[in-house]
């Protein structure tokens, strides 16, 4: 035998062995996506119907919000400190870092409890359909991530069909602050992108996600709240005469919200790591089938008719159309970031800008 034949065979096995290596790695990643897809999923399906609640019992966007992203950052860093779960060191240069997501995820989230309290879900529901479509067109631009072929653009217009249809066969599109709305169809694509691009580029473990984005979002959290209710005397008066009356009934979904959202911030954060923030959006969507069911269950606002549950279902197969036809099916295809900075000053001055504007919101509203 020649040696070049024995170098061949020597080698083949070694390809073979790195060949299946990579493939459990796949297997393993779609695992761990499929995972967190599915925690999201149940997660965020009953945390709108949970703060829908907890906006009717106590309706104080700002302290409510503040409240549910300083519970997550306390319980984070105390199980972090007992050594229940591995949660990374707060460091300045990194909270720096991460703040502009945090800045984004807090403001989305404020001005998304802001349309649940002043509408109803059907227009939420609708609401949040549309912000695929510009997110799609965002992520290829900036990301990088593949435009999305018809077949999956078709995908996206059945969910948002699907979404007016159910919005429709119910109570209909109900606008309680059209400038809320206008606020987070704005921020939301910007948001998917931004906080995709800062969380895969962080370094943190899953975790240290939580702690950072909700230390990060406390910040301008009590801010806003002491100045817009905590430190407005009608608005003060009113949370003491709540939760002195009925301090069970007030107290009791807040802390469900709460708990809400830390379960919600640990699959959401580490979801985006996995999928492309359009997938994500998409995933936002089509979870709103089983807030469907629990707000009828609920018997918040919805009915259950075959229009209205047909409609539904339609958006769940655009979903899953898109999913089926996008490259990679929703796993982020985008090329890791070669510079973590870029961008952070624009990122930057969109949180400032969003944060103004939401306080001005408030601020005219309350008048």
């Amino acid at each position: 035998m020649c040696r070049g034949e024995f170098r061949h065979i020597a080698v083949q096995p070694d390809l073979e062995c790195a060949c299946r290596s990579e493939a459990k790695l796949a297997a393993a990643s779609h695992s761990r996506a499929l995972m967190l897809v599915a925690g999201h999923a149940i997660c965020a399906s009953g945390l709108l119907v949970v703060n829908k609640w907890a906006l009717k019992e106590f309706p104080f966007v700002w302290t409510l919000t503040t409240i549910q992203f300083l519970f997550a950052a306390l319980v984070t860093y105390a199980a972090g400190k007992l050594g229940l779960i591995h949660v990374d060191a707060l460091d300045r240069r990194r909270l720096l870092h991460f703040f502009p997501a945090a800045g984004m995820f807090f403001i989305t989230i404020t001005a998304g409890n802001a349309v649940v309290g002043m509408s109803n879900v059907d227009t939420f529901i609708v609401m949040r359909s549309v912000v695929p479509i510009p997110c799609a067109i965002l992520e290829a631009v900036v990301l990088k991530e593949p435009y999305p072929p018809p077949r999956s653009w078709a995908g996206l217009a059945i969910v948002l069909l699907g979404a007016v249809g159910f919005c429709l066969s119910n109570q209909g599109l109900l606008v309680g602050s059209a400038s809320w709305v206008l606020l987070y169809l704005a921020l939301m694509p910007l948001d998917g992108v931004l906080i995709k691009q800062v969380v895969s580029s962080s370094g943190l473990s899953p975790w240290g996600l939580v702690l950072y984005n909700n230390v990060c979002a406390v910040i301008p959290g009590l801010f806003f709240s002491l100045i817009l209710e905590l430190g407005h005397t009608p608005s003060a008066n009113a949370m003491v005469q709540l939760l002195s009356s009925r301090p069970a009934l007030v107290a009791g979904p807040i802390l469900l919200s709460c708990g809400s959202g830390l379960a919600i911030s640990y699959f959401q954060l580490n979801v985006r790591k996995v999928i492309s923030s359009t997938a994500f959006m998409v995933l936002g969507v089509s979870n709103k089938i089983i807030s469907v069911l629990l707000n009828q269950l609920a018997q918040l606002d919805s009915n259950g008719d075959l229009l209205s549950i047909s409609s539904v279902l339609a958006s769940i197969l655009g979903a899953i159309l898109f999913q089926q036809t996008v490259k990679g099916k929703g796993i982020s295809q985008a090329p890791q970031s070669t510079d973590p900075k870029k961008g952070q000053l624009l990122a930057q001055l969109f949180v400032a800008v969003g944060i103004s504007a939401a306080a001005w919101i408030s601020w005219m509203q309350r008048k």
